[in-house]
């Protein structure tokens, strides 16, 4: 009967004859609608890891933000293309040329990611990567894993 922001039914409300509000007649100015609490900012580094045929993908948690996803692998922070270069020998990967993609940003209800790219060329995917990735040829990526709209600026480079 009351809706915030809307004009209220008294004349149907059950209650208005005990009704505060209505008694008062500052029944149109409740309820008092809550201000939203602001987006969390969460800056991340999209990775795309790539060799000739493959590409690097990753499953996102079970649960949390996009859960069971498929996603383009990410970190937290800007990181540098030096940090991006430390990380994939990190994960056991050998680059052989980095490229800055640019930054990108993404609004979820309640997070921003504010985004920035590389693209690694890295020699063998497979081989030696430590980490829990899928490696996949771009075609496949298209029809088997789709992608989040998160990342659409960067997956034209993956696929």
């Amino acid at each position: 009967m009351c809706v915030p922001n809307g004009e209220p039914k008294c004349q149907e409300c059950p209650v208005n004859f005990c009704c505060v509000a209505h008694a008062q007649g500052c029944e149109t100015t409740l309820p008092v609608k809550k201000k939203a609490a602001p987006r969390r900012i969460e800056k991340r580094t999209v990775i795309i890891f790539r060799d000739g045929e493959t590409r690097g993908i990753r499953r996102r948690p079970d649960t949390g933000l996009l859960a069971g996803l498929y996603e383009l692998p990410n970190l937290e922070g800007h990181l540098t293309s030096d940090e991006v270069i430390a990380y994939s020998k990190q994960i056991g990967l050998a680059p052989i040329r980095i490229k800055p993609l640019g930054e990108a940003k993404h609004i979820f209800s309640h997070v921003e990611w504010h985004m920035t790219g590389y693209q690694v060329q890295v020699d063998e995917l497979e081989k030696s990567c430590t980490s829990e990735m899928i490696f996949a040829r771009p075609d496949e990526i298209q029809k088997r894993y789709p992608i989040p709209a998160a990342f659409e600026k960067y997956i034209r480079y993956a696929i």
